[in-house]
């Protein structure tokens, strides 16, 4: 008999929680972020800038409100897909917020490999500033447009 799929409110909060572990494991290496290998997965993303890096944080983080990504693989590869959320991303050798302030409206690239662990942004794009987003998942953090129930 299969197991229950648990809802989607519950699989985005567990999701959220992997991420931000894997982000604080990377964080707690300290120094700079390295390049993210091959073997990481790589996501195109839009967002706006929440906060800038701090000065002298090592490594640098952005914190971003970024649109939802439905293609989203988790540690095991399934396809589970991301709700529109906030995060603070690792900033990767080549990315720069040089000229961004918080409210830009920004795309990047996104790379995550849950084996190193990492979660980086590797490239940064300033957009127009009327480029339109789609940032209104609820509070409890999931948009159930982008994200139907399975």
């Amino acid at each position: 008999m299969p197991l229950p799929r648990q809802p989607l409110r519950a699989r985005a909060a567990l999701l959220a929680a992997a991420l931000a572990a894997l982000a604080l494991a990377a964080a707690c290496r300290g120094g700079s972020a390295p390049a993210a290998g091959a073997a990481a997965r790589r996501y195109t993303v839009r967002g706006e800038v929440v906060a800038l890096p701090r000065p002298q944080a090592k490594p640098a983080q952005l914190t971003l409100r970024h649109e939802a990504i439905p293609g989203f693989a988790d540690a095991t590869g399934a396809v589970v897909g991301m709700p529109s959320m906030v995060m603070a991303l690792d900033l990767g050798p080549a990315a720069s917020t040089a000229g961004l302030a918080p409210g830009d409206k920004v795309e990047a690239v996104l790379a995550v490999d849950f084996s190193r662990p990492l979660v980086q942004i590797e490239r940064l794009d300033k957009l127009p500033a009327s480029t339109a987003l789609r940032l209104d998942a609820p509070p409890g953090g999931v948009d159930e447009a982008a994200h139907p129930s399975r």
